[in-house]
């Protein structure tokens, strides 16, 4: 499924046409050594992924979260997100849409996965929707989701504050806390949960059913029905 990675660009090498036909034909061997001796562990490797993203253990939801429903509810969708990743703009219409139909059944937390290698309002925008959320509460953060994924095309720290002056913000403690960063201890805490739990890009989404403690992840920008069958798979 589409989603954003995080990526390191690395410095490009000049070879020379000999030195190019060495190094392929040391590949070419190499690769027929290890196809031969390492066949069954990379297939071992494979069929023990889905096991291993079973073991989500991200940290449970709670009303400290930016949540819409209730942390109790059978299902929370905890979802982590990137404030200027396009495939987590696709996703959220989706989400949103099966929290709204399901009355009450299914939750929805976003949680901060700032790509900041790749996206360089991601940081600020997290930076702001945290500094939003501080003053002005969970409605706050979510009235900027909304907004930041409907304008992706304008998003940078003067869209930012004009969403944080829309909200009714105190914009000299605006301005304070997202210039020292002040929740970057909350975001790489939330980073870290996700990616602990095998997130390696955005969205990274875990079904938890809060009766049994069961956590499924969910990788990239699912289409909604096929987000509804997780979800069923879930309960």
């Amino acid at each position: 499924m589409p989603e954003e990675k995080k990526h390191r660009k690395l410095p490009s090498i000049e070879l020379t046409p000999s030195v190019s036909i060495i190094i392929a034909g040391v590949i070419i061997a190499g690769a027929i050594i290890f196809a031969n001796q390492h066949s069954a562990p990379v297939a071992a490797a494979v069929a023990a992924a889905p096991d291993a993203a079973a073991s989500a253990h991200v940290a449970m939801p709670s009303a400290s979260d930016h949540i819409i429903g209730s942390p109790s509810a059978p299902i929370v969708l905890v979802e982590y997100s990137d404030f200027q990743c396009p495939y987590c703009q696709m996703i959220y219409p989706s989400i949103k849409q099966i929290v709204q139909q399901s009355n009450g059944q299914v939750a929805w937390v976003m949680r901060e996965f700032p790509l900041y290698q790749i996206h360089p309002n991601a940081m600020p925008a997290a930076d702001a929707a945290e500094c939003i959320a501080e003053q002005k509460g969970n409605d706050a953060f979510w009235t900027f989701a909304d907004d930041d994924f409907a304008n992706q095309s304008s998003i940078g720290p003067a869209f930012f504050s004009a969403e944080a002056q829309k909200l009714g913000v105190n914009m000299a403690t605006y301005n304070s806390c997202v210039s020292t960063h002040k929740y970057a201890s909350k975001i790489q805490a939330e980073t870290a949960d996700a990616e602990n739990s095998g997130g390696n890009g955005t969205p990274f989404t875990i079904i938890i059913n809060t009766k049994t403690g069961k956590q499924t992840p969910l990788s990239g920008a699912l289409p909604y029905a096929q987000i509804m069958a997780a979800i069923k798979a879930a309960q």
